[in-house]
């Protein structure tokens, strides 16, 4: 290609003008532009690539990174959830023994006030008993006085213990209890 420019028409200069181009111009361009080639090659392109791939390393890592904490994340949501569970489990057994405890207390209290109230009912028949039998004692004894204090009055003479006895048993009927 370089002697196809040289070979035409009054050399190099020949071609370039005949394209419109100044051929100082493009070789000085050319020059600058393989100069400014070589040196962003050399000293800016690998510590720019070498800071792409970096963090290019540490956006995956951080990727990762954030993989593995959502993981660890989700495994401890089912951890919390399977903790939860067995934990209202324990506790519905813990409120289901209470209340079997809390029924069979209640049972024995009832078992036992209910005890306490036959004992206070049989006790209170029992005086109650005691109380009759007294008073029918004391009542046969105050007949028997007052059957012995009209004998006295309607025989006119006193009697003893034994005619008293003799003369009580006799206006009962016969009926000593």
């Amino acid at each position: 290609m370089f002697h196809l420019m040289l070979a035409d028409s009054g050399g190099i200069g020949g071609l370039f003008s005949a394209l419109g181009l100044n051929w100082e111009s493009f070789l000085l361009n050319m020059a600058a532009f393989l100069v400014t080639a070589y040196v962003i090659g050399k000293w800016i392109y690998p510590p720019l690539s070498k800071a792409l791939d970096a963090k290019k390393d540490e956006l995956e890592a951080a990727v990762r990174l954030e993989k593995e904490a959502t993981d660890k994340l989700d495994e401890a949501k089912q951890e919390a959830t399977i903790i939860v569970k067995k934990a209202r489990g324990e506790a519905d057994e813990i409120l289901a023994m209470t209340r079997e405890q809390a029924s069979a207390q209640l049972d024995e209290a009832k078992t036992k006030a209910q005890a306490a109230a036959d004992r206070t009912v049989a006790d209170a028949r029992e005086q109650l008993a005691r109380d009759v039998r007294e008073a029918r004692d004391e009542l046969r004894a105050d007949t028997a006085k007052l059957v012995a204090g009209a004998a006295e009055v309607v025989i006119g003479e006193k009697l003893d213990a034994r005619q008293d006895a003799a003369l009580v048993a006799r206006s009962l009927g016969g009926r000593q209890t």
